[in-house]
């Protein structure tokens, strides 16, 4: 199963031979959907694992860097289409980032950050981190990228990513958190990094 993952997702950033990997079937007929009204065009999985970026939201990109990243994401999948896996038991999204990718803290880092912020300082000492504390930091520091590098607010940003783009950011247990196409981050139903956070907090 490692050649199979090495040969879609051969940048990935952890070593492959040490994960524990399998390949997820899903038929190139399913329409993904639920979860928020995903995919009211109504492309088939295999439209969009060849298209993850639908031409409706191509159209409509304004900014050039944004759309350069929904170019490449959609380049890269266009010929042999995305494929799912799993790893450590967790889906992987890396074949459908889009745009920047940056390092999430690690669990000592993220101790670090709640205990400086006056608003989750007591969470953390009495053990009642939320998922929103630790998003607000993750999600925060990829707006942040998206803003610098597109050339625009970290306001701007977020809307660009969840408008625009029609993306979720995902933090991967590979470290990392990136954007997503909506429709896939919401089908495939997943936990995560904020889920392993959650536990060691």
């Amino acid at each position: 199963m490692v050649p199979d993952f090495l040969y879609c997702n051969s940048d990935y950033p952890l070593p492959a031979a040490s994960l524990r990997i399998e390949a997820c079937i899903v038929s190139d007929s399913d329409l993904p959907s639920g979860s928020g009204g995903i995919n009211g065009e109504r492309y088939t999985y295999g439209q969009l694992r060849h298209q993850p970026i639908i031409p409706e939201l191509m159209h409509n990109i304004k900014n050039l860097q944004l759309k350069q990243y929904a170019t490449e994401c959609n380049s890269r999948n266009a010929v042999e289409g995305f494929r799912m896996f799993k790893v450590e038991g967790e889906y992987c999204f890396w074949g459908l980032r889009v745009g920047p990718i940056v390092k999430v803290p690690s669990v000592a880092e993220l101790r670090q950050i709640l205990l400086s912020n006056a608003m989750t300082v007591e969470a953390v000492r009495k053990k009642q981190v939320s998922a929103g504390m630790i998003r607000e930091i993750t999600y925060a520091l990829l707006r942040q990228e998206v803003a610098h590098s597109c050339g625009m607010s970290d306001k701007e940003a977020a809307l660009a990513i969840g408008n625009q783009l029609d993306c979720a950011p995902h933090e991967d247990i590979s470290g990392y958190i990136f954007m997503v196409p909506n429709w896939a981050h919401k089908w495939f139903r997943h936990d995560g990094y904020v889920s392993k956070m959650l536990r060691e907090l």
